[in-house]
């Protein structure tokens, strides 16, 4: 299949666009790699109660830039993010572009190396879909990191966090419920204090705000997402 070229964008071979809303709002996926579902969708849903118009967001192991395009576009927050998967932030970037939006905040970064090269303390939210399960558990075909920690741990991520938050500031997490225990003692081990949590209706997934420096004191919540 030859590229295709819309509103100046190019989607390459395997690309396609797919609605984000019924505004004309779209995301580029490619068939055979990638593809976000529902606990994205769901992080992003839960993000947006806490998140206001001039907040700076980054968008941690963002993948396809899902969560955080549909937080810019919905809040007017401005949005950055962290991928390592080169393929996956070249559709990000792109992606952003089809919506007007300014991508030059997003890194082509492996964030367990890289992490000095993130700004310190400029962001007032950070939002995460990390990979649910440790290295040596059986990992998906299609993009194995995306599911097992074969590239960066939950600890990772948090230790990144506290980087880039502001004092104040929060990560927002959907994870799985069977390590719900490691989410929250990674988050007090990097000075993030577990405030808010909702766990899914059918028990197997929760969301979680940790703020950067907060008291003590968390609610919990129960829906289906």
């Amino acid at each position: 299949m030859a590229d295709e070229v819309l509103n100046g964008i190019t989607l390459k071979a395997g690309e396609c666009k797919e609605p984000l809303d019924d505004c004309g709002h779209v995301i580029i996926q490619h068939k055979d790699m990638y593809r976000f579902g529902g606990d994205a969708v769901a992080l992003y849903k839960y993000a947006r109660r806490f998140i206001r118009r001039d907040d700076k967001v980054f968008d941690l192991c963002s993948g396809c830039g899902v969560v955080g395009i549909l937080l810019a576009l919905d809040c007017g927050c401005a949005v950055g993010g962290a991928e390592i998967d080169g393929a996956l932030f070249d559709m990000c970037v792109r992606s952003c572009a089809l919506n007007g939006l300014d991508g030059s905040g997003y890194y082509n970064v492996d964030i367990t190396t890289a992490i000095d090269m993130l700004p310190a303390a400029q962001y007032d939210a950070v939002v995460c879909n990390p990979p649910f399960f440790k290295a040596d558990s059986k990992a998906r075909t299609v993009a194995p990191a995306a599911s097992s920690e074969l590239t960066v741990t939950l600890d990772d991520v948090v230790k990144t966090a506290k980087r880039l938050l502001k004092a104040g500031g929060a990560l927002h997490l959907v994870y799985t419920a069977s390590r719900l225990d490691e989410a929250v003692c990674a988050c007090y081990k990097h000075g993030l204090t577990p405030k808010h949590m909702t766990v899914n209706a059918n028990g197997k997934t929760f969301l979680l705000r940790a703020v950067r420096g907060g008291k003590q004191g968390m609610t919990v919540s129960t829906e289906e997402f």
